[in-house]
C-alpha cells in the first residue's frame, strides 16, 4: 500500500489542446469567503496541492488546473479557483468552457436541454456559462459548445513603446527602435502585439521564439506598466502577452481560411496557451471595440497556435466601476480526456513537484 501525503482525484479535459485538470476530491477544506479571499488563503496554506497537481512529475510546465468551491456570492452557482506553473489566475475561458463540458457531462450539475447555464464565481468576478446541449444515446447529455459572457473588459492602455533587451525587431517596429504594445483586460492583463513586428508567424514550429518574446515583454510590462484595476487591487498585474499573427491565411503549417486572427499567449511563467485564449480573446474584443474597430454585435473567429478556433463577439457597452469597458462573449468546445488519481507518495522526495524547464 502507497504511503499517501496527499491523495487527488481528478477529471481532465482540453479545450482547443489546452489542458484542464479539475480536482475533484483531496483538496484540503478552504474558509467560506469571497473567491478572492479564497485565493489569498490558498496561496499562504495550500500551494502544495497546486504544486502536485500542476507540477513534474504528475504534470507539466503547461499544465493548468482548477478547484470548485460553494459560491459565496448569492447569484452564483459554483465558485472557482484556477491554478497554473506560477499561482492562480484571475479568470479563465478555457477553463470556463472544459468546467461547463466537465460539469454537465459528468452529471455534476443538473443540464437541460437544449441550454445548460452556470454562473461561476470567478477571482474577477461573475461570468455566465451557457452550453449547447443534446441528449447522447445511452441517456446522458453532451455538451456541443459552450459560450461564456465574461466579466467587463477594456482597453487599459495604448501605443506603449517598450524595447525588450536583446528581441529582435521587424518590420516598422525595426525603424522606430521600440515595439508598439496595447494593455487589454480580459479578466486578466495581457499585452497585445503584432508577430509582425517581432518577424515572427505564430505556427507550431516558431513556439520557442514565441515563448521568448511573449515572456520578455510580459516581464517588461511588469516592471514598467503595472495597470491598476478599477476595483480590485488584487487583479493590478500583467498576466501575460498575446502575440498576434493579423494573415491566418497565408500561416506556414496550412491556412485558416476562416479564421479573422492567430494568436498565441504566453502567460504566467512563460507558459504556452494552446488555446486561442478566452480571457484573451475577451480581451482583444474590448481592444478592437476601443479602437472603433468593432461595434457591438460584431464578431471575430481566433485560431491559436493548435489551430483551435474561439469565436468571440462584441456583445455591448458597460462600465467596470468609473472605467468604460465592454460586454463581451467567447465560445469553443472541450473534450474529456481522463480521470485519475494523483499520489504523493510521502517517502518521495520530489513528491511534491518540481519543474525541470
Amino acid at each position: 500500500m502507497v504511503r499517501s501525503r496527499l491523495t487527488l482525484q481528478t477529471i481532465d479535459l482540453h479545450c482547443g489542446g489546452e489542458p484542464l485538470r479539475l480536482i475533484t476530491t483531496g483538496y484540503p477544506p478552504v474558509p467560506h469567503v469571497s473567491i478572492l479571499e479564497r485565493r489569498r488563503w490558498v496561496r499562504d496554506n495550500a500551494d502544495h496541492v497546486r504544486r502536485v497537481a500542476m507540477y513534474e512529475p504528475r504534470g507539466h510546465r503547461d499544465m493548468y488546473g482548477a478547484v470548485l468551491f460553494p459560491p459565496f456570492r448569492s447569484d452564483a452557482d459554483v465558485a472557482v479557483l484556477f491554478m497554473h506553473n506560477e499561482g492562480y489566475s484571475t479568470m479563465c475561458g478555457h477553463g470556463t468552457i472544459a468546467l461547463a463540458t466537465a460539469l454537465v457531462e459528468e452529471g455534476l450539475f443538473p443540464g437541460v436541454e437544449p441550454e445548460t447555464m452556470i454562473r461561476f464565481e470567478t477571482p474577477a468576478g461573475l461570468v455566465i456559462a451557457r452550453g449547447v446541449t443534446r441528449r447522447r444515446d445511452g441517456g446522458g447529455l453532451e455538451v456541443t459548445e459552450v459560450r461564456f459572457t465574461n466579466v467587463p473588459s477594456y482597453l487599459a492602455a495604448q501605443d506603449l513603446e517598450v524595447r525588450p533587451d536583446g528581441l529582435p525587431l521587424a518590420g516598422e517596429a525595426t525603424d522606430r527602435g521600440s515595439l508598439r504594445v496595447d494593455l487589454a483586460f480580459g479578466g486578466a492583463y495581457y499585452g497585445v502585439v503584432d508577430a509582425s513586428d517581432l518577424g515572427l508567424r505564430v505556427e507550431p514550429s516558431a513556439v520557442e521564439a514565441l515563448t521568448r518574446a511573449g515572456a520578455a515583454i510580459t516581464d517588461l510590462l511588469r516592471r514598467d506598466h503595472v495597470p491598476e484595476h478599477p476595483t480590485d487591487p488584487d487583479l493590478s498585474f500583467v498576466y501575460g502577452t498575446i502575440i498576434i499573427d493579423h494573415e491566418p491565411g497565408t500561416s506556414p503549417d496550412g491556412p485558416l481560411p476562416d479564421a479573422d486572427m492567430r494568436n498565441v499567449t504566453i502567460f504566467a511563467e512563460a507558459e504556452v496557451d494552446r488555446s486561442p485564449c478566452g480571457s484573451g480573446t475577451s480581451a482583444l474584443l474590448a481592444r478592437a471595440a476601443a479602437r472603433g474597430w468593432m461595434s457591438p454585435g460584431d464578431e471575430i473567429v481566433n485560431a491559436s497556435i493548435t489551430r483551435a478556433c474561439f469565436k468571440g463577439r462584441v456583445e455591448g457597452e458597460t462600465t467596470l466601476g468609473s472605467q468604460p469597458a465592454f460586454v463581451t462573449s467567447v465560445a469553443g468546445t472541450a473534450y474529456l480526456t481522463g480521470h485519475s488519481t494523483l499520489v504523493a507518495d510521502e517517502r518521495d522526495e520530489l513528491g511534491e513537484g518540481f519543474l525541470l524547464r
